[in-house]
């Protein structure tokens, strides 16, 4: 009995010294891991510790020494002081604006884990001969605390496409990849936010825009936009989405903050190419694009800087209000639509398919057909195939009543459609006519709207059950032009 409990506590120990070893092992794989991913590093800050940059840089020439970078390199020497207010990077100086978050982070990213590959030397009196003293690059990284660390960039190693690094935390002289060089060689622009207006899209609840060929209006309605000006309609809400984002998002290519007399006296000569004020539920902000020295240009009311942007604006946000116009022609929902009339002709909807008027007599309020098989009438299956093609047509050009094209059309159109529902006052009228100046186009006009559309006549494909109108048809409608 003695034995087996003796047996029993040696096994028991022996347990728990196993389990304490493989507790240690993973403790210490744990550590050696730890170990592996911060061996080598320049400093142990943390990227997302640090509130407070000072960013230094010199043209690699003027660093002294040959330098694989110089292309990359600010070609100018440059300051700039960065703060985190309120997890956002701004720019304190030379200039007070936003800075670029996303370049921001790249930089600390690039700088916090960056690896030294061995020391080689070390001693403050020795940092000379390795471009320490002037460096090309430094940082200067502040913590919540206040503590400051510098980081400094010096020249190229003579070979092995290494660079010799340092930082203020000891006198040890490092080497690393140049890549630290070049992923540290900006500019005030590369720092700082390129858009130019500080707005978001959603935020817009109205937009006016003047240019010298029209004054549009366009105000936020519920789910979409509404057109005010100049004619009142509904408008195509990507359209006016994607404008708004153009807009909003515009970034500057090259920053004026202080614009000489020279460049002013050019962009202030002409009127704007295009005048846009954006309204929020908070401020307004008015915008002008315009034209000098062979360049597009962007200023801000009561602003002092001149923005720069690409040619290719002119275009992009000059748009006219026919292109922001919803070019949906019908509101109605082919599914909600019981009786129809083409051209004279009467079908009715019995449940969920189509007959004409006089076959539709023979369905039950079920839809179930209550005369003999044999004699069970067609179903009008071009109907419904009509009305989806009507419901989700669009237009391709919106004409007004004193369009010369409207002017010239015939009095009585070539077809006539008349969609009703079961409710009272729920008739629309459609009037079609075929376009000979182009057998591939249609107007179409409603009967509640002063707007002509111009459309595919693809739209009308199933007017008939088996084909569009016969070829030739156009021949009856007096020529039509501009």
């Amino acid at each position: 009995m003695i034995r087996q409990w003796k047996q029993i506590t040696g096994l028991s120990v022996a347990l728990v010294a196993l389990a304490g070893l493989a507790t240690w092992d993973e403790w210490q794989t744990k550590e050696d891991e730890k170990a592996k991913e911060t061996k080598g590093l320049i400093t142990s800050l943390k990227a997302e510790n640090i509130v407070g940059i000072l960013f230094r840089s010199i043209p690699d020439d003027d660093a002294g020494g040959k330098s694989e970078v110089k292309e990359q390199s600010a070609s100018v020497p440059v300051e700039v002081s960065l703060k985190n207010i309120d997890g956002r990077w701004q720019i304190n100086s030379p200039v007070q604006t936003s800075a670029d978050q996303q370049t921001v982070a790249d930089l600390l990213k690039n700088v916090t884990e960056y690896k030294t590959e061995s020391e080689i030397d070390s001693g403050k009196d020795k940092w000379d001969r390795y471009g320490l003293v002037k460096p090309r690059r430094t940082l200067e990284l502040e913590t919540a605390d206040g503590k400051k660390t510098s980081f400094y960039v010096g020249f190229n190693t003579p070979v092995g496409f290494k660079v010799y690094v340092a930082t203020s935390a000891s006198d040890a002289i490092f080497t690393g990849s140049q890549y630290i060089a070049t992923s540290t060689a900006k500019t005030l622009f590369d720092l700082r936010e390129k858009r130019i207006l500080n707005t978001s899209a959603p935020s817009i609840t109205s937009l006016k825009m003047t240019s010298s060929l029209e004054k549009i209006a366009l105000e936020r309605s519920s789910g979409g936009w509404l057109l005010k000006s100049p004619v009142v309609a509904s408008a195509d809400a990507p359209a006016v989405n994607n404008l708004v984002d153009d807009i909003v998002g515009l970034k500057a290519s090259e920053f004026f903050d202080q614009p000489d007399k020279k460049l002013k006296d050019a962009v202030f000569s002409k009127k704007p190419l295009l005048d846009v004020e954006l309204v929020t539920d908070k401020s307004s902000v008015f915008l002008q694009i315009r034209e000098a020295q062979q360049s597009t240009y962007a200023t801000i009311t009561g602003e002092t800087a001149i923005f720069k942007v690409a040619d290719e604006l002119r275009t992009k946000i000059l748009k006219s209000s026919k292109s922001l116009r919803d070019k949906k022609i019908f509101t109605f929902q082919s599914a909600d639509i019981n009786k129809v009339s083409i051209d004279g002709q009467f079908f009715k909807r019995v449940s969920t398919d189509w007959y004409a008027e006089k076959d539709a007599s023979k369905f039950g309020t079920d839809g179930k057909y209550t005369g003999k098989p044999e004699e069970q009438p067609k179903g009008a299956s071009h109907v419904r195939g009509l009305l989806v093609d009507l419901e989700y047509a669009r237009a391709e050009d919106i004409l007004e009543v004193n369009d010369s094209i409207v002017k010239k059309l015939p009095k009585a159109p070539k077809h006539q459609i008349v969609v009703e529902k079961d409710v009272k006052n729920s008739k629309l009228t459609i009037d079609i006519w075929l376009a000979q100046d182009n057998p591939e186009s249609i107007y179409i006009r409603q009967s509640d709207s002063t707007q002509t559309y111009r459309a595919k006549r693809s739209v009308i494909a199933s007017i008939t059950p088996s084909a569009i109108v016969p070829v030739g048809d156009e021949a009856n409608i007096p020529a039509l032009s501009n």
